[in-house]
């Protein structure tokens, strides 16, 4: 695709209309991403080093980011980790 043209947007069963991307995210690989999120969430509870705690809760709030956008756009999911991402940006950077 160059950079003229528009990315095509695809309707699917559901009615959301898409992009490719989304397409090829099964609902599977969806699961694999939620699980991963918290994973990493409840790891950085169990770290000592604030950079490291920051660090390991920035990429699981990434994770459910991309999870609650895959899902479907789930908004209570996407917005307090979006706003967590860029708080931990913030203090990472801070230091």
């Amino acid at each position: 695709m160059t950079i003229w043209q528009k990315p095509r947007l695809y309707l699917l069963e559901n009615d959301y209309i898409c992009s490719p991307i989304i397409i090829f995210m099964t609902p599977e690989i969806a699961s694999y991403i939620g699980y991963a999120a918290s994973f990493f969430i409840i790891l950085s509870f169990m770290l000592k080093d604030l950079r490291k705690v920051r660090l390991v809760n920035l990429l699981g709030c990434i994770c459910f980011v991309i999870y609650g956008i895959f899902i479907g756009m789930l908004w209570p999911v996407i917005i307090p980790n979006a706003i967590l991402c860029i708080i931990q940006v913030f203090h990472l950077l801070k230091k």
